[in-house]
């Protein structure tokens, strides 16, 4: 859950990392050998696979404490398990251990050096972390070796909101947008980039489809409100702020200081 203090930059910048939930099969048995005994086919399983498995199990289930022990017992058997470093860092990234994840996340790349998805979560790391030019190159190489990965997108136009580099960030989100137009979240970080950018009109559309997409995400209800505020429609705007309060009385603070803000910036306009 956001807290109340951060709840408009999070939800504006960041994205959820691609988890890797594929299992390994490992020994398959073939007809011709059904009658194998149950020791030879003991013995013919790699444990790294069956931790790395049953970690993925445990992630899916929320135990990210017994998620990180498999993996680790997975890399313990297979030191150069791509996979289950990677999948490692991104439990460390959930659990907010950033310089775990990087690191982890680095020595995937450094045992598959073509893998996507682990660029991919060392960058969202190191953008959490604010190392912002580090990010956009984990993006950068995420996106050349796989051109319709949209979370790549999604988290490089992140990066690149946060340095202040707004068409770029638009435009990255509008790729990803491209690839899935069903994520709410590339809607709603479009239309935060747009708002910031000036193209208030723009925005509100951006932001009415995030909520046709996903009605509870009470940040996209603060932002239309906030963006139909600057356009002086103060009455569609309390409806928005109505509505996200009604998601989230704990953002109350918050949004009332949001909206003096966006009075003021309205003034300085007119």
């Amino acid at each position: 859950m956001m807290s109340s203090k951060g709840w408009l930059t999070r939800d504006a910048r960041y994205c959820v990392s691609i988890f890797s939930l594929i299992l390994i099969v490992v020994a398959a048995s073939f007809p011709a050998l059904a009658q194998k005994g149950k020791q030879d086919q003991n013995a013919d399983r790699d444990p790294a696979a069956d931790y790395y498995n049953r970690g993925n199990e445990r992630h899916k289930e929320g135990d990210l404490d017994g998620a990180i022990e498999d993996y680790t017992f997975a890399i313990t058997y297979n030191s150069k398990f791509a996979m289950a470093w990677n999948n490692r860092g991104v439990i460390h990234y959930l659990k907010g251990d950033l310089d775990k994840a990087i690191a982890d996340c680095g020595k995937a790349l450094e045992l598959k050096p073509e893998y996507a998805e682990a660029w991919n979560n060392r960058g969202n790391a190191r953008l959490d972390k604010g190392d912002l030019p580090g990010a956009v190159a984990d993006f950068d190489r995420a996106i050349s070796l796989n051109s319709r990965y949209a979370q790549a997108y999604q988290g490089r136009a992140n990066a690149r909101h946060a340095q202040k580099d707004l068409d770029g960030a638009i435009s990255d989100y509008s790729r990803a947008i491209e690839i899935n137009d069903r994520s709410a979240l590339s809607w709603h970080n479009r239309g935060v980039a747009r708002k910031d950018k000036g193209q208030l009109r723009e925005a509100v559309t951006d932001f009415d489809r995030a909520i046709n997409l996903d009605p509870n995400r009470d940040a996209t209800w603060a932002y239309r409100g906030l963006t139909l505020l600057l356009q002086g429609k103060d009455a569609e705007a309390e409806r928005d702020f109505a509505k996200c309060l009604e998601l989230n009385p704990e953002l109350k603070a918050s949004l009332t200081s949001r909206i003096e803000d966006a009075k003021r910036q309205r003034a300085a306009i007119h």
